[in-house]
């Protein structure tokens, strides 16, 4: 038997930006209900294990890092940074960044969320919405194998894949090649203490062993973790060849790909390099990082001019400090950067559906062009505009203006 609920606000995803709009809505009094796919939250920071958290901080060759976000991202970042013990770090072009422990990021979401009373239904499938006079009506979910027909006032998807336009026929901002996917493993009893040595030696011997024909030159996408190498132990981020689609299978094939490639090089490293000669694979993250995907239409496209010429807005919600950061299957990862200590805002127009009243959107999937997706999906930018949606979302459904919502945005986060 379907099981009917009611909630002010739904949010779709539990990831940086969900949980970040779950909780902003909360605060304004409204009943909130989240839906996440996974039987954990996070997202991306946890199932696919990024490991650091971008965009919090001023592009600034300064060796302090100094927020440019404000509000709950902050809020966050501080006692994500206590929980794991970690500080930021930062590299010599100027970008400052968290590294933060995996288990911590999701019991923070747990805590956060339940501290909020939020309604949350794990291992969650979306299958169809309803619309009614260019509003979203209901949506239903199938969660731990129940279904559910939830009937709401308004609806944040932060899926990271624009679901709900999906859902709902939207039209969306796609093309046909996304950024290129990476895998991040971890390997134990490595013996170096130093990441940068380590990285140095890593790479030098990856570049030595493709020069030889012995290694596939896609071997040279191999990172390490910035901030990862403790205890004897290092995440390593991998490039992964097979392009990024979406069609039928795709996310499948990436997987199989990125084990296989994972088994290899970990081979290759035991084999081959010093640093990892007693080591082996402690675990392989749960997910294929996918960095880019499809996008909704809202009543602005962010667009790479925007981000380059750091652009500031007066409706802005969200202050953006992270260069366009592209990954292709080709090459290793190029930067395009704007002017040191400056930064460009994300406008509340990029949050809100071009064509559903009551439609809101936070984190990789907001209204932008690939190029400056490219940059506004680091997870600094995607708890601020997930904030950002969640008031937004509670003004509509208690029939508030958006303008002032925006200016009480603005006054917190910017």
């Amino acid at each position: 038997m379907e099981t009917v609920l009611h909630t002010d606000v739904l949010v779709l995803g539990g990831g940086s930006a969900g949980m970040a709009a779950a909780i902003a809505a909360s605060r304004k009094g409204l009943k909130v209900t989240l839906v996440e796919r996974n039987a954990f939250l996070g997202g991306k920071a946890t199932a696919a294990e990024v490991g650091t958290i971008c965009g919090l901080y001023h592009f600034s060759k300064k060796e302090e890092s100094e927020y440019v976000v404000n509000g709950f991202a902050r809020e966050f970042a501080d006692a994500l940074q206590q929980r794991s013990a970690t500080r930021p770090l930062h590299n010599a072009e100027g970008l400052h960044y968290l590294p933060y422990h995996i288990d911590a990021f999701k019991q923070l979401c747990v805590e956060w969320l339940h501290a909020h009373q939020v309604h949350i239904h794990f291992n969650a499938v979306l299958k169809t919405v309803e619309t009614r006079d260019d509003k979203i009506m209901t949506a239903s979910v199938i969660a731990d194998g129940k279904p559910f027909t939830i009937f709401l006032k308004s609806l944040i998807d932060c899926s990271g894949d624009s679901v709900i336009s999906g859902a709902a026929h939207l039209p969306v901002i796609k093309t046909d090649h996304y950024q290129a996917a990476a895998q991040v493993f971890t390997m134990q009893g490595v013996a170096e203490d130093n990441e940068a040595r380590l990285g140095l030696i890593m790479m030098k011997a990856l570049r030595a062993a493709i020069d030889d024909d012995v290694l596939p030159d896609f071997y040279d996408r191999v990172y390490v973790v910035q901030g990862s190498l403790r205890n004897n132990q290092v995440s390593l981020k991998v490039g992964l060849p097979l392009p990024v689609t979406y069609a039928p299978g795709n996310l499948q094939e990436l997987k199989t790909v990125a084990e296989s490639f994972v088994q290899n090089l970990a081979q290759f490293l035991v084999n081959r390099v010093a640093a990892f000669k007693q080591a082996s694979i402690q675990h392989i993250a749960p997910e294929v990082g996918t960095r880019t995907g499809l996008r909704s239409v809202g009543r602005y496209v962010l667009t790479e001019e925007d981000v380059l010429q750091c652009r500031k807005f007066d409706d802005a919600v969200a202050n953006g400090s992270w260069p366009i950061e592209e990954w292709v299957q080709h090459r290793r990862v190029s930067m395009s950067y704007f002017n040191e200590h400056d930064y460009y805002q994300v406008p509340a127009a990029c949050l809100q559906s071009a064509s559903i009243q009551n439609l809101f959107f936070a984190g990789r999937n907001i209204s932008a062009t690939e190029k400056a997706i490219a940059s506004a999906r680091v997870m600094g930018i995607c708890l601020q505009t997930g904030y950002a949606a969640g008031c937004l979302a509670a003004a509509f459904a208690n029939n508030q203006p958006q303008n002032e919502e925006v200016k009480q945005v603005q006054n917190g986060q910017l």
